[in-house]
């Protein structure tokens, strides 16, 4: 794994507008300026280059018709990049409409968040604000363990309480949980260390980035929450009163922080970090009957399905019946870490459009496993071009 060289950043979080029209770009401008450093892209291969050359963007806005290349196109680009701090990146879309289809098509293409181009002032900034935080965060998670990493021998194996020294602990807030009819989640991390090319089950990385590992997450929780080492590589963090979609987002920091931050030399070898992710919420219709063991057997079981198939990224229910039905695979090491959530969200088939706009730009490969599809979707107009040429 290549060191990166450090980057200035500006003293502003710095934006990535990508729109053709001129007045649009001037517009969103005119609401974050002050706020944010920008840049601007007249079309998508700009600001794919733009991406490339500029290290300091942390938010993209791109408009979904553009010339050369449209925002579905630069999506894709963005996020089956193998560079992490480009696929990983916040994008925006810009709609002129509410409907849902385009709507839909943009987040199963990677759209972090979607805005019309009426947009208010205070909300874009406060979307903008949320986001370029994110992926500050992100990446001081991630330079947090690096330093961690090299100072681990100053951390303690026993920093971090075992499983059973944890329980009652847990058991209580639990407890406390279900009387109070408040969310309950249990997060387990499985860490791998992966040889790039090789297909079996990830092996137990050194000890001393567990340790790392181990001490930046009893760093990073709440007091009221509980973390405990669980196996080799293996952790187990129990918190309550948490809404899902934010216990999700922070095992997702989780996961890519391990996965990205610069912790071995080689460039043959990769980290995985899985996590599986078990509520009350979601998998509890009875809260008042379920275990502990339960739902951490649960947690456990989801995290070694990611971590099996050398994946990183969360494994909630959804992803786990995702993996049944085979709509996951395996992943390879050498496109990078791929992160579940976005894997279910993208498992199904490109719709037509997609397809034929991948034909326009070159890229017959990747059409070709969906050729059955495209066909079926094309015989009617087949069909009445036939009809018409009787006549």
């Amino acid at each position: 794994m290549t060191t990166q060289t450090s980057i200035e950043l500006p003293a502003k979080p710095r934006v990535l507008i990508a729109d053709d029209s001129r007045i649009v770009r001037a517009t969103l401008i005119k609401h974050i300026e002050g706020m944010f450093d920008f840049r601007e892209a007249l079309d998508g291969e700009e600001a794919w280059e733009t991406l490339l050359l500029d290290p300091s963007i942390r938010v993209v806005i791109t408009d979904l018709t553009m010339p050369k290349l449209d925002g579905y196109g630069l999506l894709h680009r963005i996020r089956s990049s193998r560079i992490s701090r480009i696929r990983d990146i916040p994008v925006v879309v810009v709609s002129g409409s509410d409907e849902h289809e385009e709507r839909d098509r943009a987040k199963a293409a990677g759209a972090t968040d979607l805005i019309t181009k009426g947009i208010g002032t205070a909300q874009l900034l406060s979307r903008l604000d949320i986001l370029s935080k994110l992926v500050t965060t992100q990446h001081e998670f991630e330079r947090s363990l690096e330093a961690l990493v090299e100072n681990a021998e100053d951390i303690s194996p026993e920093s971090l309480p075992s499983a059973d020294a944890a329980r009652a602990g847990v058991e209580t807030l639990l407890a406390n949980s279900v009387k109070s009819r408040k969310n309950f989640v249990v997060l387990h991390v499985c860490i791998g260390l992966k040889h790039i090319g090789v297909d079996d089950v990830a092996a137990a990385p050194p000890q001393n980035v567990v340790r790392a590992i181990g001490d930046l997450l009893r760093r990073t929780v709440r007091q009221s929450d509980h973390v405990a080492r669980s196996g080799e590589a293996e952790f187990i963090l129990a918190t309550g009163s948490i809404n899902f979609d934010s216990a999700r987002c922070f095992a997702q920091r989780i996961c890519r922080a391990i996965a990205s931050a610069q912790l071995v030399k080689s460039d043959r070898m990769a980290f995985i970090a899985s996590c599986g992710l078990a509520s009350l919420s979601d998998d509890c219709p009875e809260p008042a009957t379920v275990s502990l063991q339960a739902i951490q057997g649960l947690a456990r079981r989801r995290a070694m399905l990611g971590l099996t198939r050398a994946i990183t990224g969360i494994v909630g229910k959804e992803e786990e019946m995702a993996f049944l039905r085979g709509d996951i695979p395996v992943s390879d090491a050498r496109e990078g870490a791929v992160d579940p959530l976005g894997a279910s969200e993208k498992s199904g088939s490109p719709d037509l459009a997609t397809l034929l706009q991948w034909i326009k730009e070159g890229r017959q490969d990747e059409v070709l496993p969906h050729i059955g599809k495209l066909s079926a979707e094309l015989q009617p107009l087949v069909d009445l071009l036939l009809k018409q040429n009787k006549r």
